[in-house]
Parts: C-alpha cells; sequence; structure tokens
C-alpha cells in the first residue's frame, strides 16, 4: 500500500513512517520538497541502522504524494486543515483518509472546541469529495513514543468511520504497530468522543505531572 502522510515531517508523522515502512512504500508530504526529501533520507537512515527493512520513504510534494495514494493520513493543526484541504482537494479521488486532528485550545487548561459540525472528522469529510472514505483513528497517541521503535506500544485504537471496509483496512494498519489495539468506535459521528480524550489526556498529565499517556480499556 502506498500512504501519504501530510505532516509526515512533524513528530507524529515520523512514528507512522518508522512503525509502517517495513511492509508499505511511506509519501512524506510538505509544501516544502528539500525538506520532505532530507527528512525521508533521516528515517531511512534511522530504519537501515537498527537493521530494519524498509519498502521505501520518499519525499514528495503534497500533491503529488496525494496522486499517488492508496491512504492519506492526516496529521496536522487543526487551524490549518481546513486550508490545505481546500488547496489540495482536486487531487484526492478515492483514498481513505485518516484523521488525526483535534481541534483544541488552551485558556489555563486545554479545551475541546469542535466545529459546527460536531467533529474534526465529520468537518474534514465536508471538504473532501464523496468518493474519499474518512476515518477518525490515532488521535491519542503518544508522538513520542510512537516515534521510539524500541517501545512496545501496549494502547487501544479506537477507529471510527461510516465505510465498514475503510474501518476495517486502518484496523488492520493499527494491528501492524505491534502491541496496538484496534477497538470499532461506530460511525463517524462518533469522532467527537474521541478527539475530545485529546485535551482531557493532556489535562490530567498536566495535573498529576505525568507525560505521553494513552488510553486502554479494560
Amino acid at each position: 500500500m502506498k500512504i501519504a502522510i501530510l505532516g509526515g515531517t512533524g513528530s507524529i508523522g515520523e512514528g507512522f513512517a518508522l512503525r509502517w515502512a517495513e511492509k508499505h512504500d511511506i509519501l512524506l508530504c510538505s509544501r516544502e520538497i528539500d525538506k520532505a526529501v532530507k527528512t525521508a533520507e533521516e528515517y531511512t537512515s534511522t530504519l537501515l541502522g537498527k537493521g530494519l527493512l524498509c519498502c521505501g520513504i520518499t519525499g514528495c510534494k503534497n500533491e503529488t504524494a496525494i496522486g499517488d495514494a492508496d491512504l492519506v493520513v492526516l496529521s496536522v493543526p487543526y487551524g490549518g486543515v481546513v486550508p490545505l484541504l481546500k488547496s489540495l482537494k482536486p487531487f484526492f479521488k478515492d483514498q481513505i483518509v485518516i484523521s488525526l486532528v483535534v481541534p483544541m485550545k488552551k485558556n489555563k487548561w486545554f479545551e475541546y472546541t469542535p466545529p459546527k459540525q460536531g467533529s474534526a472528522a465529520l468537518e474534514i469529510k465536508d471538504h473532501l469529495p464523496e468518493s474519499v472514505k474518512v476515518i477518525s483513528a490515532y488521535h491519542n497517541i503518544s508522538a513520542k513514543k510512537l516515534a521510539n521503535l524500541d517501545l512496545n506500544l501496549d494502547y487501544d485504537v479506537v477507529v471510527c468511520g461510516d465505510d465498514e471496509d475503510a474501518k476495517k483496512t486502518v484496523m488492520e494498519l493499527t494491528r501492524e504497530i505491534k502491541n496496538l489495539h484496534p477497538l470499532d468506535g461506530g460511525g463517524l459521528s462518533s469522532s467527537y468522543m474521541v478527539e475530545s480524550l485529546t485535551p482531557f489526556l493532556i489535562n490530567l498529565s498536566i495535573r498529576n505531572g505525568l507525560s505521553d499517556l494513552g488510553v486502554k480499556f479494560v
């Protein structure tokens, strides 16, 4: 599978690229092609340095990667996601798009601030062609831990989406990351409940002197 990561040069993008590169072609997306190419080389060196297989990590411009990809990961800040999708909409076809996006702001503490649609995932769906299958997942995975290949991530991942085949594909991708456990969270309309956990976990970390919290249902 060809997986494009919008925001692939950022912290959470690094973890997905490193974890999925053994079985999939990874397209790191950026508006700055030089930055994308350099980062792809760094990620490849990391994998080879650990003696791990790598199908291929390639730095690409956003438009090129989306056109080639079977699946697109949106790992960009909420404030920039709508303008980005408006500019890139013509390049989408019938891909699966995974949204990690969380709308939130900080006053004294972090607050969940959903758009009028009710969640970032539903807003993103409104700005993509109807043929695109939007799936919501991975909001509560620590970027730092995901990028550390020496760690096993004993977390649950709630996956929400309206297309059952697309949801199954994302759940299978999740199982490829050792000790991540996908859970079917229902339709995309349920995404707000999962997105809102992110500011809650951040506040919980701050209040209790913790870091890099994840979610596990027992």
